[in-house]
């Protein structure tokens, strides 16, 4: 299918292939061609001609290098918004098209386990108003696999941390790192004394803030002690509640869990300060058939009016 763009490119006769659209959003949500392969299931090769061909077509310079990764240019942030819009009517087009009530397969999605308490039963019921009688088959596991998982075609969409400054997806939220205990400020105080390091409970090495709270205690020379690592917000709050140490997590996955701030901490040193995190929703480049870019940003939309 062959696409006017813009009313310039419509003055000149240019026609841009929807296909050529996809790519070019897969360029700029990965951040390079190779990955934009992967997730478009191309060659590489494939991707860079339907790239030159874009900008060719266009007549403009969409992309400059930045280290290894690409970073728009003013022009090519101007095409991503046309881009993306064309692709969610294209898209939305083609579902009208279809028996609304046939459900083809149900909808993968993917949601760190951390944000499944809060974040995710408000997106299931945004999505459920959106497209109603879509099953929906959630899979937990971190944001770094989630992508790579959205990459290999094994999900349709996924609630995520942003891995850079790089806006990937649909905004949903920003939350705050938290350092978190059981409350028993003694407990904690002569733990620390006992051992002379702070005992930590912490998400793996993928995640953030696992990084933030040995990196800050290091920085103000403090020792501390990975007692454990979970990928399970649940098992990181039962040891912590229990006692086994403190941890690092969202504000939003805090549970039971108490916030150890300057006003109850007990420790002889002040905490370091703790980096914020946004959450976002990103799509893959072949969308769902009942849940294209379209379902997406409406789920979002209701989710920042919530």
């Amino acid at each position: 299918m062959l696409i006017l763009v813009s009313t310039q490119a419509l003055n000149r006769g240019y026609q841009v292939d929807i296909e050529a659209l996809r790519c070019f959003i897969a360029v700029v949500e990965t951040g390079s061609y190779t990955q934009a392969a992967e997730q478009m299931h191309r060659s590489q090769s494939a991707v860079s001609q339907k790239m030159y061909k874009l900008t060719e077509q266009t007549d403009k310079t969409l992309f400059v290098k930045s280290g290894r990764l690409l970073e728009l240019t003013e022009d090519g942030k101007l095409l991503l918004g046309y881009a993306r819009h064309i692709i969610s009517l294209h898209d939305d087009a083609l579902r009208q098209m279809r028996d609304s009530k046939q459900i083809i397969r149900p909808l993968q999605l993917g949601c760190p386990d951390d944000y499944a308490h809060v974040i995710l039963p408000k997106i299931i019921t945004n999505i459920r108003e959106c497209v109603p009688n879509l099953p929906i088959h959630i899979h937990c596991h971190n944001s770094i696999k989630l992508r790579d998982m959205l990459s290999a075609g094994m999900l349709d969409t996924a609630i995520v941390s942003r891995s850079s400054a790089k806006e990937a997806g649909r905004f949903l939220q920003k939350d705050q790192g938290v350092w978190a205990f059981d409350g028993n400020t003694e407990s904690l105080k002569q733990s620390y004394l006992s051992k002379a390091s702070v005992p930590l409970i912490l998400f793996d090495e993928s995640c953030h803030f696992h990084h933030a709270a040995i990196q800050g205690l290091s920085q103000i020379n403090i020792a501390s002690q990975v007692v454990c690592s979970a990928n399970s917000v649940g098992a990181i709050a039962s040891l912590v509640l229990s006692g086994q140490g403190v941890t690092v997590v969202a504000q939003s996955s805090m549970g039971q869990m108490t916030p150890l701030t300057d006003d109850n901490n007990p420790l002889p040193f002040r905490l370091p300060q703790l980096p914020e995190v946004i959450i976002e929703m990103v799509i893959a480049a072949n969308a769902h058939p009942n849940f294209g870019r379209a379902q997406l940003a409406n789920v979002c939309e209701i989710y920042l009016m919530s």
